[in-house]
């Protein structure tokens, strides 16, 4: 049972690479991307397999690269189209990354754009790294006729003694001309420990779910974040053997409230700035 715990580890964060890498949401608009990004931004030039833009780089699609346009076809609206185009003015592989996150609605049938919005220095990271950028569609029916769609942000540390990461969930909405920032993150899973890199050491996990609710606040129903905490701890048996032991889990439940602008998030839920 020695390393029982560590290979517990590589496989969440095998799941986690494997479910959230950049091109798992990726359809057929990808062949609309490259004509949204030249309707966007009129004075791109090619450079390399991306574009530069008022000094910020725009990278095209590109296995396992953070920093690469996402794109999906939203199956509720599938006449709509989700892209986001992380605007990189530094990539730094020692001092880190400062960008901005750009969200694009297109129109399915001809790549038009719909709404944008530009989320400044959401693409900036340093110790902890962000490691991917996807959509999440789904159903966030967060008022009648009104439903909005996710993001969400997997970022990680690359400390080999105190693993962490940490995945976080935005909701915005289509509101006429403009998107809507709704939610502004949401922890859904973080995971961490402190261990001697053998065997000894203590783990703990985070994960939540969200499930809009009938109650309603200013028009908008509420939010019902169910979480799960989970922890263990590692030690060395008397033949030498690393043993697990799992505590018992711990539920909770939190409740979001619109407050006519934004839904109400509890800093114990909020993500990593």
């Amino acid at each position: 049972m020695k390393h029982a715990h560590v290979s517990h580890l590589l496989c969440i964060a095998g799941l986690l690479l494997g479910t959230q890498t950049p091109h798992a949401a990726e359809d057929a608009c990808t062949a609309q991307v490259e004509g949204a990004i030249k309707r966007a931004y009129p004075a791109a030039k090619r450079s390399g397999s991306g574009y530069k833009v008022d000094g910020a780089r725009i990278q095209l699609s590109e296995a396992f690269n953070p920093h690469a346009v996402v794109c999906r076809t939203w199956p509720a609206h599938p006449e709509l189209t989700l892209m986001a185009v992380p605007l990189m003015q530094q990539e730094d592989a020692d001092a880190g990354n400062e960008g901005d996150l750009v969200l694009f609605v297109l129109d399915t049938a001809n790549g038009g754009i719909r709404q944008r919005l530009r989320l400044p220095a959401r693409m900036s990271d340093d110790a902890v790294r962000i490691r991917s950028v996807t959509f999440d569609t789904a159903r966030y029916v967060v008022a009648p006729g009104q439903m909005a769609f996710g993001v969400r942000i997997v970022k990680e540390g690359d400390s080999r003694p105190n693993p962490f990461s940490e995945t976080g969930l935005w909701l915005y909405t289509v509101q006429g001309n403009q998107l809507k920032p709704v939610l502004n993150g949401v922890v859904v899973e973080t995971s961490g420990g402190e261990w001697d890199t053998n065997c000894a050491g203590t783990f703990e996990q985070t994960k939540r779910t969200l499930n809009m609710t009938s109650d309603t606040h200013n028009g908008y129903a509420d939010i019902a974040v169910s979480e799960t905490k989970s922890s263990s701890t590692n030690t060395v048996d008397k033949a030498g053997e690393c043993q697990t032991h799992d505590a018992k889990p711990q539920r909770t439940t939190y409740r979001l409230a619109y407050d006519g602008k934004q839904y109400v998030v509890p800093k114990a839920l909020a993500p990593l700035d």
